[in-house]
């Protein structure tokens, strides 16, 4: 009878503390919670040094290529290939020849 009247007390003190039960509850939710986002957060830092990493990256990779456009872009350069390669030459002044529009 004792075991009986130990569990309906338990019982009924569980029922009058529903309240401190719920905030309990609440509380340890809430910590997950923050546990959870501060967990994000870092994996974004992560992500987001990552990222700009490889932006500095790319960047110093474009400027490369834009020096290197221009330096195979320079006249010497064509004028040199073309002299070369296929064989042109610069024209003289006698062989200039100059179209007039009507």
């Amino acid at each position: 009878m004792s075991q009986i009247r130990l569990s309906s007390q338990i019982i009924q003190q569980w029922r009058q503390r529903k309240l401190v039960l719920l905030l309990l509850v609440c509380c340890v939710l809430s910590a997950l919670a923050v546990v959870q986002m501060a967990h994000l957060n870092r994996q974004l830092t992560i992500q987001q040094d990552l990222n700009y990493q490889q932006r500095d990256q790319l960047d110093t990779e474009w400027r490369n290529l834009l020096l290197e456009q221009r330096a195979l872009a320079e006249h010497s350069r064509v004028e040199e290939i073309a002299r070369r390669q296929l064989n042109m030459q610069r024209p003289s002044g006698d062989r200039d020849i100059r179209v007039q529009q009507p």
